[in-house]
């Protein structure tokens, strides 16, 4: 993929002690790792602040992350986006924490937490079934566009990562049908990019990324929470690509 232009954003994370702080005052345990996926979720959409949490069936790892994103404003005025790879689930906040949507998602074949090296510089054809990861971790993100003039949501530069609405031009793959199972074990099809259904992509994400970078967090399936997001902060690097194959 040719890069024709660059913007980068950074942005710094709360310190550890800020990290520890809460940890202490909310008591919830950081080092959460993931052994297997619990009860199958409720797919459909729903709407709410972020107290509605419970009725939005997110998950412990979802509330612990969400919880910890607002109490330590790790957003940094920001809207933001918690994906949750277990449960094959997105969950949607303004700038103030507040729940905006969550629905269903489609990720990366292949479990994983690291994309491959150098996967954004390859063609789809070149990555094979076992590369098709959906990598987790802290990303500064934006609005883009793929190479037929579609809006998407930039995740990760490097690895041509993004959220776009469901792709549905490969029907053997039925990703609708799978978006609307109960089941989130069959959610895994993609090369990695996060699709998500289109009146979800156009009534929440577009309006709360519009005009503005935000954060998406996806959580890790082999690794724990703390190893990926609690440890000592770091720097996420940011660049829109101007255009991209959807995936």
């Amino acid at each position: 993929m040719t890069i024709s232009a660059r913007t980068r954003f950074t942005a710094g994370r709360s310190s550890r002690r800020a990290v520890r702080r809460w940890a202490m005052a909310t008591g919830l345990t950081l080092g959460l790792a993931f052994a297997g996926a619990g009860q199958a979720e409720e797919r459909a959409r729903s709407t709410g602040d972020d107290r509605g949490l419970a009725e939005a069936n997110a998950s412990v790892a979802a509330r612990a992350v969400t919880a910890w994103v607002i109490e330590t404003a790790d957003n940094q005025g920001l809207p933001f986006l918690v994906i949750d790879k277990i449960h094959a689930q997105v969950l949607a906040f303004d700038p103030d924490g507040q729940l905006l949507g969550t629905a269903s998602v489609l990720l990366g074949l292949a479990p994983g937490d690291i994309s491959p090296p150098g996967i954004g510089d390859r063609p789809l054809s070149a990555i094979t079934p076992e590369e098709r990861i959906t990598p987790a971790g802290r990303f500064m993100a934006s609005m883009g566009e793929n190479l037929g003039g579609k809006g998407i949501l930039w995740i990760d530069y490097d690895a041509a990562l993004s959220l776009h609405p469901v792709i549905t031009t490969r029907a053997a793959d039925r990703r609708l049908h799978r978006l609307a199972t109960a089941a989130a074990e069959d959610n895994r099809i993609s090369y990695g990019c996060v699709n998500v259904p289109a009146t979800f992509y156009d009534e929440v994400v577009q309006p709360a990324f519009n005009g503005t970078t935000g954060i998406v967090y996806i959580l890790p399936e082999l690794r724990s929470l703390e190893e990926v997001f609690f440890q000592e902060p770091g720097v996420n690097a940011f660049a829109v690509r101007p255009a991209a194959p959807l995936r």
